[in-house]
């Protein structure tokens, strides 16, 4: 069961940060400063590349449990 969970949360995570930093400049709302905006857009980014990050990590967990 925990394998499975793991799974299912990696893939969640994964799509979130693939939605994340593709959508990245347009979750940014529009009335910011433009630098600002720019600014906000690579956090988003980097925070698209730890949801990643987390992701393999979870797999390697599920992979992990998996083992007798």
């Amino acid at each position: 069961m925990t394998p499975v969970l793991l799974v299912a949360g990696s893939l969640v995570l994964f799509l979130l940060g693939c939605s994340g930093r593709r959508n990245a400049y347009h979750l940014v709302p529009t009335s910011t400063d433009p630098t600002e905006r720019a600014h906000r857009a690579r956090v988003l980014r980097r925070g698209s590349l730890s949801c990643h990050a987390v992701a393999v990590l979870f797999v390697i967990a599920a992979i992990a449990a998996m083992r007798p």
